[in-house]
């Protein structure tokens, strides 16, 4: 709730004087539940608000100021440079209100302080982007990539139990939910929720406590929304990380991750979410993390509910309020759906090298199984990580050789396994060029007791050649019409899965797929 008053600063700071601009310089102004960002066409002012909850206590300015000099202090491991300082909001003599800065009176009393950035240009933010649908394949790559890169070097946290950290956020979750009760909650679904939530736990104590043991607890941004990432300088920068309670940011990697799949399933972005979390399974290798995802997913709609309904109760606009109050009751709402588990789907999409098989499982895998889609079990990947290599790493041609091939589809095999376990689909693709390990691949299936889908992929060889010299950002070394010609050689045996041609229109092609896969999905 708002403990301190800070209707004065606010309005002061929503016009130029405050700043020492013109009278026609204009300053926007955008509110979250917890601070209040002035935007003044080249710097980011950030007022934190006098709230208090459970999670964060803002109520003194005293506390606001230890608060953005913990920012301050964070940003510079998330985003180096974005954050300039704190400068004190001031109050002259005569009672007007400005920065420090722009202020003559040397004894102007101090009443808040602000944490100064650099502004982003609106149609950076990625909360625009995606509502303008300008984020696509690479950005959603380029994003996976820097949180992976964060989550890396981010300092391991051992002392913290990981069952009680989310048990922790279960329970308050749904306790802030319960304030908004009956106004736009039933207490009947937030009893059924937080049930669901507490079983699933349970059910996961022994692996989130793996995890723990594994490295995967550690202190990360907290806040990994749509807000809060921007292109900067040609780069994908996470901001505003949490800085005023450790339950948010001291957590599991996945549950951390989990945010931002949230976000994107929310907006109905799907293959967006799709793309963003197998590029980031490429990267991390942490298949361990898909069981427990469906309740981290719940766990942070649960967090956007009471956001929501926060900002609803906050909104004087009577329609606007409702709006709000209504996208709180459909994150209640998702957040039961995480955790309702469907009966998981195997699909093995198979072909030689630019038939287009990657593609045909990059653009099906968000319409199969649970959210954000089917897991991808690729082949080239799996590779690339039993050799620790980077993904785009050109490796020897020794690397290639049979034992080496058959290591590699025991592994596509093995993830298979481990994942359809979980209660995820998986799209496998891989070669499947021998007819052995399509049979195995099917008979995993039947071990499974799972649908089973199989798709052979082809093209002619010209469209295939010119695939492969055109690849960017792919992990199949085979990028060159020389390496491509090595494979005409290879006898496929007989197909019996359904034969897809690739070489015509990509979203006939695509639509065929999916009417193909429609009684699996």
């Amino acid at each position: 709730m708002l403990i301190d008053d800070q209707s004065a600063v606010i309005a002061a700071l929503s016009e130029q004087d405050a700043y020492g601009f013109k009278p026609l310089h204009k300053i926007i102004v955008k509110e979250t539940n917890i601070s209040d960002v002035f935007l003044t066409g080249e710097k980011a002012y950030k007022l934190k608000r006098g709230v208090k909850y459970p999670y964060v206590d803002y109520s003194t300015p005293e506390k606001r100021l230890a608060a953005c000099r913990r920012e301050l202090e964070i940003c510079e491991r998330f985003a180096p440079g974005l954050c300039f300082g704190v400068e004190e909001v001031v109050s002259d003599k005569k009672g007007r209100i400005f920065l420090r800065s722009a202020c003559s009176d040397e004894k102007a009393e101090v009443v808040d302080y602000v944490l100064v950035m650099q502004e982003f240009e609106e149609n950076m933010l990625f909360e625009n982007m995606v509502d303008r649908g300008d984020l696509d394949r690479f950005e959603m790559m380029d994003t996976a990539e820097k949180i992976f890169d964060l989550h890396q070097k981010a300092e391991v946290i051992m002392s913290r139990n990981p069952v009680d950290i989310i048990r922790g956020r279960i329970y308050e979750n749904n306790a802030m939910i319960r304030c908004f009760v009956p106004d736009i909650f039933d207490e009947e679904d937030v009893d059924a929720l937080e049930a669901e939530q507490l079983e699933a736990l349970e059910s996961y104590r022994e692996l989130l406590l793996k995890r723990q043991a594994d490295g995967k607890i550690r202190w990360c941004h907290g806040d990994l929304t749509l807000r809060n990432l921007a292109m900067w300088n040609g780069q994908v920068i996470p901001f505003n990380p949490i800085e005023f309670y450790d339950d948010l940011t001291q957590i599991d990697t996945m549950y951390d991750f989990a945010f931002l799949l949230v976000e994107m399933e929310s907006k109905g972005q799907r293959r967006l979410a799709s793309i963003l979390f197998n590029h980031y399974m490429a990267l991390s290798q942490d298949w361990e993390g898909v069981p427990v995802l469906p309740l981290f997913l719940s766990c942070r709609a649960a967090v956007n509910a009471y956001v929501f309904a926060q900002r609803s109760s906050e909104i004087k606009d009577k329609h606007e309020s409702m709006l709000m109050a209504n996208r709180a009751f459909e994150q209640l709402v998702i957040a039961k759906r995480f955790l309702e588990r469907q009966k998981p789907v195997l699909v093995a999409c198979g072909g030689l090298s630019g038939s287009g098989k990657s593609r045909i499982a990059r653009e099906s895998a968000p319409f199969i199984g649970n959210p954000p889609g089917a897991v991808i079990v690729r082949d080239d990947v799996l590779r690339k990580n039993m050799l620790n290599a980077g993904l785009e790493e050109n490796l020897d041609t020794a690397e290639y050789a049979p034992e080496m091939e058959d290591k590699v589809f025991k592994e596509v095999c093995a993830k298979c396994r481990y994942i359809l376990s979980s209660g995820q689909s998986v799209m496998a693709d891989a070669l499947f060029h021998k007819p052995e390990q399509r049979r195995a691949i099917e008979a995993l299936a039947r071990e499974m007791n799972v649908d089973f889908k199989g798709l052979w992929v082809d093209a002619p060889l010209e469209v295939r050649i010119d695939r492969v010299t055109q690849r960017k950002r792919n992990p199949s070394d085979v990028k060159t019409e020389e390496e491509l010609r090595k494979q005409l050689d290879i006898d496929v045996g007989p197909i019996t899965w359904e034969q897809i041609d690739t070489s015509g229109d990509r979203m006939a092609t695509l639509t065929r797929v999916r009417t193909l896969l429609a009684d699996k999905i």
